[in-house]
């Protein structure tokens, strides 16, 4: 079987070759690797805090707690497509209640300072509904400019 290019160029004979000495390896060593690298994933911890949040439905008397990487990466997703780059999120927390959450931006040279933070802000309490069931005031995110991009 010939690996083919997706330009469609045709095969590559390098791959070719590659994937020939795959096949006839006695012991094929990446099975091993493989099982190694999954071994080492597992073994990495990731700190997290939880933070309460709430039953889509509003289950009464059940708590439902999600990892607060889990909200940074909900805004920062939310974030994405805006002319900014986050530098940091932090989230507020009373507890294990999440109040709001700062911001660190960096933003275009030129940009419509108004604009941009509105549509952040806006963006950022949509996420932090949507992930955690609860509504945070536009007054509880705070945007901090850190750095100006060249055009």
């Amino acid at each position: 079987m010939a690996v083919t290019l997706d330009d469609g160029a045709g095969t590559d004979p390098l791959l070719d070759r590659a994937a020939q000495e795959l096949r006839d390896e006695e012991t094929p060593s990446w099975v091993a690797a493989s099982a190694a690298i999954l071994a080492t994933l597992r073994r990495t911890t990731r700190r997290t805090t939880p933070v309460d949040a709430a039953f889509p439905g509003g289950a009464g008397g059940d708590s439902l707690r999600i990892g607060d990487h889990v909200v940074r990466l909900s805004i920062l997703r939310s974030l994405g497509d805006l002319p900014s780059r986050v530098r940091a999120v932090d989230l507020t927390l009373e507890g294990r209640t999440v109040t709001g959450a700062e911001l660190d931006i960096a933003i275009p040279y030129l940009q419509d300072l108004d604009h941009l933070v509105a549509a952040i802000e806006a963006r950022v309490t949509e996420a932090l509904r949507e992930i955690l069931g609860t509504t945070v005031s536009s007054e509880g995110v705070r945007i901090h400019v850190v750095d100006v991009l060249a055009p």
